[in-house]
């Protein structure tokens, strides 16, 4: 592990992790056991997931896999031995979803697409028994992620589909506009351009609309990824330089994973908007990223998806001291 991606985990985030394994292991373990759950550690079990999912945020998720894994494991073992009231239980099976859910990403983010299909499948059918209809509509949209990633663009969409059309307005307004905005990207990813921009014009509709906290699991949901979704769109439809524009604004808005991420897009639309200066500029961001701070093995993949596209500029010497950078990357640690 990267010893300076430690270093930037600081103040109450370091608290609250700290906080967090701190509190109640015993009691952990006895309800493990057969004993009774409270309402206190279920509240310290939210307050991990809240940690990690920060942590994640900031990191990557191949760093913090194991950790995942073993809170999930956790959480399913005291729901099958331990005993609670109904509301316990129903707050303990949100928080399985929300766990499978994140530790599927954290395996989809290490380049683990199968192993995270499965905790997707798990976060589906826990969200379902915690009659939480909003995450399991959240969970559908991300497993579409995962589809279009194989290629089955259209299965994305039937799945967005699907949840839109049993959600309804049941869902918070902020959530149907987060199903909109990826049903826009996979109705892009067709060549659909026109039903893709009414979607995405729903999306924006509905966010402008929306008020209220978010769910700690959507909470990352923000103007940035709204514009990162315009960016590819954009992208997507051949307008490169109104591309550019978006995924600017997006990566300067992310938190670090994402940059990383998004670095790799931004400097694909610069590259496309001949921009080779501005294309290489974004990519070596993205690789600075993972050089110190982030461990992400699809910004990784995105980084060498674009090297590969700088074939015809190789006796560039910014583009071959790029290109041997991304070979010097490390991979990422998750397995």
């Amino acid at each position: 592990m990267d010893r300076r991606g430690f270093l930037t985990i600081t103040g109450a985030t370091l608290s609250a992790l700290a906080a967090s394994w701190a509190t109640a292991p015993s009691a952990f373990a006895a309800a493990a056991d057969g004993d009774r759950v409270t309402d206190e550690m279920v509240s310290t079990l939210e307050q991990r997931v809240t940690t990690l999912r920060s942590l994640d945020a900031q990191m990557g998720g191949a760093r913090l896999l194991d950790q995942a894994r073993s809170d999930l494991a956790l959480i399913t073992t005291m729901i099958k031995q331990a005993r609670y009231t109904d509301a316990v239980g129903e707050r303990l099976h949100s928080l399985a979803a929300q766990v499978s859910y994140l530790t599927g990403w954290m395996a989809y983010d290490s380049g683990l697409h199968s192993q995270g299909q499965q905790y997707y499948v798990a976060a589906l059918r826990a969200a379902r028994t915690a009659g939480d209809n909003d995450l399991g509509a959240f969970v559908l949209a991300e497993m579409g992620v995962h589809a279009s990633d194989g290629g089955y663009n259209k299965e994305r969409a039937q799945l967005l589909n699907t949840a839109i059309d049993s959600s309804g307005t049941a869902i918070p307004t902020h959530s149907r506009a987060y199903l909109h905005l990826h049903l826009a990207a996979a109705l892009a990813q067709q060549g659909e351009h026109r039903q893709a921009a009414s979607a995405l014009h729903r999306s924006t509709q509905l966010w402008d609309r929306s008020s209220g906290e978010l769910p700690e699991w959507l909470a990352w949901f923000e103007e940035s990824q709204i514009n990162s979704t315009r960016g590819k769109i954009m992208l997507w439809a051949g307008h490169a330089d109104q591309a550019a524009d978006f995924l600017v604004a997006s990566v300067d808005a992310s938190v670090p994973r994402d940059r990383a991420v998004r670095a790799g897009r931004l400097a694909e639309a610069y590259l496309e908007g001949k921009n080779l200066d501005g294309a290489l500029a974004a990519a070596n961001e993205g690789a600075e990223l993972l050089e110190q701070r982030v461990a992400s093995g699809r910004a990784l993949e995105r980084l060498t998806e674009f090297s590969g596209k700088l074939g015809k500029f190789k006796g560039e010497p910014a583009v071959r001291e790029f290109r041997e950078r991304v070979k010097a990357l490390p991979s990422p640690v998750a397995a």
